[in-house]
């Protein structure tokens, strides 16, 4: 028997509203259009007596779930409210978890209550509404997605299924990519309209044609077959992994994505290198890889130290090991 996938209300104040996202993630979802408090009151009387949920809401429609949320329920597990534009003067029922998205410049004060988290965004109301350009801002909608994803799997849960396993599904393409190198088994992680950044030379691409070319034509025949990846820290949120790492390679070939144009100069290099990963239903959906471009530059040759405040391989050491290297040395007065 197939688990009961988690429920979510989804409320609004527009006619429409995409819920596939939500969907993808394994929700059941039901869908208010122009919410009321009524509305919403109906909607969770139609539900299973036993069936727990979240209230997902936006504009007004978020003020009547705030509302809403005021009202003892024993099924009603959490509220995440996008920009509502008034705020309950009481407290919510204290099994409930609040998650307010809001402006940064609200106008009003927020009730004390050990339930409530409050999330700012340096954008205007309406930042998560894909159909009004004028107001819709992608990186806030994009951290406020994860955060109340977040929030529905710490209340309600989710459904297991492929790709839940955020870190099977990295490790997975990481394989893929570094030891059998298959550049068919590596885009077979990404979503189609993925993005691949390596921040420092800008290299990478966009969509299923430009990741399969790039890593086909560039990235895997270009990776040194001395590669060898030290993983120092791992971080795991709801859809997102940053991985710490210390590379380490001799430089035998060109290497497209990071030394671009550069013939091999058989030097051996070391450097840190941060990797921040973004999953959407089961999918690697963006990839941004940093490291210090002039600590490579310096190892391979081609920048000299002399008064520029830059270091080499002692980077990547010290992140291995605090101790075997001494640090402030660029401070003269240290």
């Amino acid at each position: 028997m197939s688990p009961t996938k988690p429920t979510i209300l989804i409320a609004t104040d527009t006619p429409t509203f995409d819920i596939e996202p939500w969907a993808a993630e394994g929700y059941s979802i039901h869908l208010l259009t122009h919410a009321t408090v009524r509305g919403i009151e109906d909607a969770a009387d139609d539900l299973e007596s036993n069936d727990k949920y979240g209230i997902i809401a936006f504009g007004t429609a978020a003020t009547a779930a705030l509302q809403f949320a005021i009202q003892p329920s024993r099924q009603l597990q959490c509220v995440a409210a996008y920009y509502p534009p008034t705020l309950p003067r009481t407290n919510f029922q204290p099994g409930v978890q609040i998650l307010l998205h809001l402006p940064s410049d609200s106008p009003f004060s927020t009730p004390a209550s050990p339930s409530l988290r409050i999330r700012l965004y340096s954008s205007a109301a309406g930042f998560a509404d894909g159909s009004a350009p004028s107001t819709y801002n992608r990186i806030s909608a994009s951290l406020a997605f994860s955060r109340t994803l977040a929030l529905l799997r710490d209340c309600i849960g989710s459904v297991p299924g492929p790709g839940r396993d955020l870190e099977a599904l990295w490790d997975g393409h990481l394989l893929a990519k570094f030891s059998d190198r298959d550049a068919a088994a590596t885009t077979s992680a990404l979503a189609p309209g993925a993005t691949v950044l390596h921040v420092p030379t800008l290299t990478g691409a966009s969509g299923e044609h430009g990741l399969k070319r790039f890593y086909d034509e560039f990235f895997i025949p270009g990776t040194p077959p001395s590669l060898r990846i030290t993983l120092v820290s791992r971080t795991v949120g709801a859809d997102r992994i940053v991985d710490e790492v210390v590379v380490s390679f001799r430089h035998t070939c060109e290497i497209p994505w990071m030394l671009p144009g550069v013939e091999p100069t058989g030097r051996e290099v070391e450097v840190p290198l941060v990797t921040v990963v973004a999953v959407r239903a089961g999918r690697l959906v963006r990839e941004h890889v940093y490291w210090d471009q002039a600590s490579v530059l310096v190892q391979v040759g081609l920048l000299e130290r002399g008064t520029l405040p830059v270091v080499g391989a002692e980077a990547a050491r010290k992140v291995l090991d605090e101790r075997v290297v001494e640090g402030n040395k660029l401070i003269k007065e240290w």
